[in-house]
C-alpha cells in the first residue's frame, strides 16, 4: 500500500517540475519536431517492401510500343533477339547489329552447355524490366 503512494507522489512531483519547467520556457527538455520523411525512414523497416509499390498502370501508348519493339541483348560482340517466335543471333560492330550476319539460331546441332546458354539469353529477354532504356545516356556525335 505505501509503495502506491510513494509511486504516485512521486509521478506527481516529477511531473510538477517538468511541467514548471516548460512553463516559464526554459528549455530542459529538447522538442522533438518529426517531419513526414524521417518517420517514413523510422517506420520502412517494419514494413514489407512491396507494401508502397504503386502498380504501373498500362496505358494504350505501352502497349504499342511493347507490341512493336524488339528487345535485343548484347553478349560478347553477339546480338541475340526473339522476333516471331524465332530466335536470332547477329554480330556487333562497335555495339551495332550487322544486318548482313542476322541467323535464326538452331538448337538441333547444339551441345547441352551451348543450349544452357541460349536459355538464360531467353530468360534475360523475356523477363528484363519493363522500364529499363536502352541508353546508357552517352551519345555518339
Amino acid at each position: 500500500m505505501y509503495q502506491y503512494i510513494i509511486v504516485s507522489l512521486t509521478t506527481l512531483v516529477l511531473y510538477t517540475i517538468i511541467n514548471l519547467a516548460i512553463k516559464r520556457g526554459k528549455r530542459y527538455f529538447a522538442k522533438v519536431i518529426y517531419t513526414q520523411s524521417s518517420i517514413h525512414q523510422i517506420v520502412k523497416n517494419f514494413i514489407p517492401n512491396d507494401f508502397f509499390d504503386i502498380p504501373k498502370r498500362e496505358s494504350q501508348a505501352n502497349k504499342h510500343v511493347k507490341n512493336n519493339t524488339v528487345r535485343v541483348l548484347i553478349i560478347e560482340n553477339q546480338a541475340y533477339w526473339v522476333h516471331d517466335n524465332k530466335f536470332y543471333v547477329a554480330d556487333t560492330i562497335d555495339g551495332a547489329v550487322d544486318s548482313e550476319t542476322v541467323r535464326p539460331i538452331d538448337t538441333n546441332n547444339m551441345s547441352k552447355r551451348d543450349i544452357e546458354k541460349m536459355l538464360f539469353i531467353l530468360d534475360s529477354l523475356r523477363n528484363g524490366n519493363s522500364d529499363d532504356s536502352g541508353s546508357t545516356g552517352n551519345k555518339r556525335f
